[in-house]
C-alpha cells in the first residue's frame, strides 16, 4: 500500500501546488493594481513595490493554502475518478475510509510545510515589508488606521500617536490613575526608544496632581520598565490573523493581566492552533464529489465546486466567528465549530455513499 499512499500523495500535493500558485499570481495582480496608487510618495518606487509584494506572499500562502488543498483535491482526484483509477483502486479491495484516510495523510503532510511558513517565515516578513514600504514612503508605521493606539500598563494608560520604523514611537502620553480612579500625573515625552528591557523618553514633560494643585517638571529623559515591549508593538501593528501562535499567546497574556478584551486576539490563537482540522476539512468535504455522482465531471465544474465550498467555509467561519464574539462564548468554539460543521457534512455524504 506505500506505493498507492505515494502516489495519490503525488497527485494531491502536485494538483494543490498548481491550484495555490495560480491563486497566488491571481492574488499578486490585484494587489499590484492596489499598490500601484502609492507609487511616487517619497522614495516608493515600482520597484520597492515589487518587493513589498514579494514579501508578503509567505502570509498569502498560508492564508490560500486551504483554499488550494480544496480545489487541489478536487482536482487531483477528480482527475483519478475520470480515467477510472478510482474504480480500479475499488475494486481491488480499498474502501472510501482507506482512500479518503491516504489522502488525508497525503494533505497533512503539506500542512506541516504551511503551518511552519505560517508560524516562523511569514509573520517577520510581513512586519520588515510594512516597515520598509512605511520607511520608503516616509510615513510612520500606520498602526489601527494612523490614529496610534491606547494601552493599559498597570495603573497607566497609555497613548501612542506613531510608531517609527526602528521601534521608536513618537508623541506619548502617560496618564497615571491611583486605585480610587483619580488621575495622579500626566506625563507627555517627544519620543521613545526600547533599550535594555526598559523605555527611554525624550523630551519629557510631566504634570502632577495634588488635588487643586499642578506641579509640572520639564526632563531630557526618563527610563521607564514596561510591560510593552516592541514585540507588543508588533502586535498592534498587525492583524490578528497575521500574528504567529507564539505573539498571539505573548498578546493574550499581556491583555489579561492589564484586565482588558482579549477575546478577538484569543479566537485568532485558537483558529491558527487548529489550522490542521481545517485543512482536514477541507480534504473530507472534497471527498463526496470525488466518489459520488459529480465523479465524472470536469475540471472546470470541480473548481467552480472547490471555490464555492471554500467561499461558503470562509464566510460562514467569518460569521461564527463574530457571532461568538459578540454573544460572548468561547473563541474555541467559534473557531472549532466551521471545521466540525464540514467534517461532520463531509463523512455524512461519505457515509452514503457507501
Amino acid at each position: 500500500m506505500k506505493i498507492l499512499d505515494r502516489y495519490l500523495f503525488r497527485t494531491v500535493a502536485t494538483a494543490t501546488l498548481v491550484a495555490l500558485l495560480v491563486l497566488l499570481l491571481l492574488e499578486l495582480f490585484l494587489t499590484l493594481l492596489v499598490e500601484v496608487k502609492s507609487v511616487g510618495k517619497g522614495s516608493y518606487d515600482f520597484l520597492a513595490a515589487i518587493r513589498y509584494l514579494l514579501l508578503i506572499q509567505p502570509q498569502r500562502l498560508y492564508e490560500l493554502f486551504p483554499m488550494a488543498l480544496l480545489v487541489g483535491s478536487l482536482l487531483g482526484m477528480g482527475a483519478l475518478a475520470s480515467g477510472s483509477e478510482l474504480i480500479v483502486m475499488r475494486a481491488a479491495g480499498l474502501s472510501l475510509t482507506r482512500l479518503t484516510g491516504s489522502v488525508a495523510w497525503a494533505g497533512l503532510l503539506l500542512s506541516v510545510a504551511v503551518v511552519l511558513v505560517g508560524e516562523f517565515i511569514a509573520p517577520p516578513l510581513e512586519q520588515f515589508a510594512r516597515e520598509q514600504r512605511a520607511l520608503a514612503k516616509g510615513e510612520n508605521l500606520d498602526i489601527r488606521s494612523g490614529r496610534g493606539f491606547w494601552a493599559r500598563d498597570g495603573e497607566d494608560f497609555i497613548h501612542v500617536q506613531a510608531v517609527r520604523p526602528g521601534v521608536r514611537l513618537a508623541n506619548i502620553h502617560v496618564f497615571k490613575v491611583n486605585s480610587d480612579a483619580r488621575l495622579e500625573a500626566v506625563t507627555r515625552a517627544e519620543g521613545a526608544r526600547y533599550e535594555q528591557g526598559r523605555w527611554l523618553l525624550e523630551g519629557v514633560s510631566r504634570s502632577l496632581l495634588d488635588g487643586d494643585a499642578v506641579q509640572t517638571e520639564h526632563l531630557t529623559g526618563l527610563a521607564v520598565a514596561s510591560a510593552i515591549s516592541p514585540q507588543i508593538l508588533d502586535v498592534l501593528a498587525a492583524d490578528p490573523d497575521e500574528l504567529s501562535i507564539r505573539d498571539l499567546w505573548i498578546y493574550v497574556d499581556y491583555l489579561e493581566r492589564n484586565g482588558l478584551d482579549a477575546q478577538n486576539y484569543r479566537l485568532a490563537l485558537w483558529r491558527k492552533a487548529l489550522a490542521p482540522l481545517t485543512y482536514l476539512a477541507m480534504l473530507v468535504i472534497a471527498m463526496p464529489f470525488v466518489f459520488g455522482p459529480q465523479r465524472k465531471a470536469g475540471a472546470g465544474q470541480r473548481l467552480l465546486i472547490g471555490l464555492l465550498l471554500g467561499l461558503a467555509f470562509f464566510l460562514i467561519n467569518y460569521l461564527l466567528g463574530n457571532v461568538v464574539l459578540l454573544y460572548g462564548y468561547p473563541p474555541l468554539v467559534g473557531a472549532m465549530l466551521p471545521s466540525l460543521l464540514f467534517l461532520g457534512a463531509g463523512f455524512y455524504a461519505l457515509r452514503r455513499l457507501r
